[in-house]
């Protein structure tokens, strides 16, 4: 059982995009997995076997207790029955109430396709005629990350307070130095873009999310001071 279910695309997309959001969601408790749907294998840096020992480096440094490795192939991610019920049976596996999904875009392709294929397992999770090796289980909340593609901004998280644990997640990825390290590359855009959403909010770092569909609110005066 997890509290939190983050899906990433390829190893680093989702430290690369909600890094922050983990490492405080752990530090506040609660109990956090990351599925990479791919090895990113076809990256010009690195060998997948290399990814993958790079992307449990990063789970230890964000304090995620689960880590696996669907491995659907880099480049050749699809929404398929069979990938959808894998996914699905992940779901089922560890029953979080709360998942965070990518929002897709079209830098990569399979990150689109991560999107289709995270809504097609969440549907199929809960049908209990869908049958794999763990019973039918419904997720209360999902959530959607940004990794190229701006959207419709539902809320920010101020992540300023465990931002180096992000910065550090992601440096575990030295076989992307070239791509991530260098002048201009993926972090300085990253922290570009954190510190921007931050501003929004009046903090240092902030991540953004989309949420789709109205948020459910209790108190009003306690949920937006």
């Amino acid at each position: 059982m997890l509290d939190i279910l983050g899906l990433s695309p390829h190893p680093d997309d989702i430290e690369l995009s909600c890094g922050g959001l983990i490492a405080k969601m752990n530090q506040k408790g609660y109990r956090v997995g990351i599925i990479d749907l791919t090895k990113g294998e076809m990256g010009t840096e690195g060998t997948g076997e290399v990814r993958i020992q790079e992307a449990r480096k990063a789970a230890e440094i964000l304090g995620v207790e689960v880590r696996e490795n669907l491995d659907f192939g880099d480049c050749h991610l699809d929404s398929s029955f069979s990938k959808s019920t894998r996914l699905a049976d992940m779901i089922r596996k560890y029953r979080p109430p709360f998942i965070i999904a990518p929002y897709g875009d079209g830098h990569h392709p399979d990150h689109a396709i991560a999107n289709i294929l995270a809504k097609k397992a969440l549907f199929l999770a809960k049908l209990p005629k869908i049958k794999t090796d763990h019973e039918a289980y419904s997720v209360g909340i999902v959530v959607y990350y940004m990794l190229h593609k701006v959207f419709d901004i539902s809320f920010i998280v101020d992540v300023s307070g465990c931002y180096e644990k992000k910065l550090e997640s992601i440096k575990a990825y030295k076989s992307q130095t070239n791509l991530v390290l260098k002048r201009g590359g993926l972090l300085e855009r990253v922290k570009l873009r954190d510190q921007f959403f931050g501003l929004q909010i009046g903090v240092e770092r902030g991540e953004p999310y989309f949420f789709d569909g109205p948020l459910m609110i209790d108190d009003p005066v306690v949920a937006l001071k």
